[in-house]
């Protein structure tokens, strides 16, 4: 958690830039946020160094010229997507979805189990969720921003859309009981495990990564259905949804849940090598991970 103060000089700055360009077109909103961000990663530096570690690591035969690139693209994608979800209206931007295996999903809410849904930081994953709750009940497990104010100015946000959320370290007995009651949990599978973890493969390379989706699948007999969202071209989404895992099989033990994990990862991480400068390569993905636990 940040310092109060500079919480809250962050906050006022936002908010200002936030009430002063509401009503600006939504386009204009775009390309403004696309370029801040641009120039705070690639000027400033913001986070640009791990970048470039992870996309040396995962690709060493691209030049420095392909790598910058895509990281330029992921500056890019996080300003749209932010535009997107704190100035856009969502009822015209699910004009512009595509949905590719949706059937695999109403197939999973058959089994009347509840599902989980593995997903990661590409696209708009937002709206991929939002569009998701508004036509079934959908839970997300959420991280709390650093800044506390535009944490609760995001959460309040995301509570008006009917969302229920989770902060993650309080999620475990809050999920179960969701799945019980049949809501369909999104967890993101992208991120750092640290300890917590178990050591996987990702993208490649060793990485230590969340065991709660595998493993409260197995617990709960949980089908899991990969959700990504991915930015077209043409500027539209699509959203796709994988075809159902089930832990049918699997034990509650840390070779098999590692087993389960790479399943599911493998799902996932497709997307991220069609589409690299849509993911989060800013995120520590693989710092540490001698840390997280080593099945046998």
């Amino acid at each position: 958690m940040k310092k109060p103060i500079q919480s809250k000089i962050e906050y006022i700055l936002f908010l200002i830039f936030y009430h002063s360009t509401r009503i600006w077109p939504l386009p204009v909103i775009k390309f403004v946020a696309a370029q801040v961000m641009i120039f705070g990663g690639m000027v400033l530096g913001i986070r640009k160094h791990t970048a470039m570690k992870n996309l040396q690591m995962v690709y060493p035969d691209k030049s420095a010229k392909d790598r910058k690139k895509i990281l330029i693209g992921m500056y890019k994608e996080m300003g749209v997507s932010s535009a997107e979800v704190y100035f856009g209206d969502f009822n015209k931007l699910y004009e512009d979805v595509e949905v590719e295996g949706w059937e695999n999903l109403e197939k999973a809410i058959a089994m009347d189990k509840g599902v989980i849904i593995a997903s990661c930081h590409t696209g708009n994953w937002e709206l991929a969720g939002r569009y998701i709750n508004r036509r079934h009940k959908l839970s997300v497990i959420y991280k709390k921003l650093r800044n506390r104010y535009l944490n609760d100015f995001t959460y309040n946000m995301r509570d008006a859309e009917g969302l229920i959320m989770i902060e993650h370290k309080k999620a475990l007995r809050q999920i179960i009981k969701l799945l019980k009651e049949k809501y369909i949990v999104t967890i993101m599978i992208d991120q750092n495990g640290r300890k917590n973890g178990v050591i996987t493969n990702f993208l490649g390379h060793p990485a230590s990564t969340y065991v709660g989706t595998a493993k409260i699948a197995i617990k709960t007999q949980t089908p899991i259905v990969s959700a990504i969202a991915i930015r077209l071209p043409n500027g539209k989404h699509k959203f796709f949804f994988e075809e159902m895992i089930l832990p049918e099989g699997y034990k509650n033990n840390l070779q098999d849940i590692k087993e389960l994990t790479e399943r599911v990862s493998a799902q996932i991480e497709k997307y991220i090598l069609q589409y690299p400068e849509q993911w989060f390569w800013v995120h520590r993905r693989w710092r540490g991970y001698k840390k997280a636990r080593k099945a046998v």
